[in-house]
């Protein structure tokens, strides 16, 4: 059954009007009918407050067939953020839907010489660093970690740290954090 299909068997059985139902959601009867007619995608936001207000979960609307969007970021879609670095690049992978991820995660790319503090996150967390291309100098409590292509660090960073590449050519890696704030 499709979403629209099992929001409307859902609102309908609770007898439950379109206008009353948006009303309680904070949206438009209109876009109701939409959402049960399968014309449009709820945002997660949204999709959140239909499961509250009809005393169901997410997953049982959807299905646990969430759209792909909510599951992969594709190369492209990646949030190119500034880091104030000169010569690092960093790219956030930010899935769309729930907001409450227990992880959070970036590609991290450095020009050779290039050197960072800390460029993306700054609270208490533990850190899975994967080197896909070149070599990165991690500076953490007074000592240096040498990663890399192929390597991957584990970490429990707790002040700014610093990266460095040490060149001679481009560094590249995954950056995973837990958790993610």
């Amino acid at each position: 059954m499709e979403f629209g299909a099992r929001l409307k068997r859902i609102r309908m059985t609770q007898g439950i009007s379109v206008r009353e139902f948006a009303r309680r959601v904070g949206v438009s009867g209109s876009y109701i009918s939409q959402l049960e007619s399968n014309e449009c995608r709820p945002s997660y936001s949204v999709l959140k407050r239909i499961a509250e207000q009809l005393g169901t979960t997410v997953s049982v609307l959807t299905e646990d067939n969430l759209p792909e969007e909510w599951v992969v970021v594709k190369a492209n879609a990646r949030r190119r953020l500034i880091t104030g670095f000169e010569g690092v690049e960093v790219d956030l992978v930010a899935f769309l839907g729930q907001r409450d991820k227990s992880m959070q995660s970036c590609f991290v790319r450095m020009k050779p010489g290039s050197e960072a503090v800390d460029p993306v996150f700054t609270h208490e967390r533990e850190d899975m660093i994967y080197v896909t291309e070149g070599t990165v100098i991690i500076h953490s409590d007074g000592r240096e970690y040498v990663l890399s292509k192929g390597d991957v660090g584990y970490f429990n960073f707790q002040s700014p740290e610093r990266f460095t590449n040490p060149g001679p050519g481009d560094a590249t890696f995954f950056w995973v954090v837990s958790p993610s704030r």
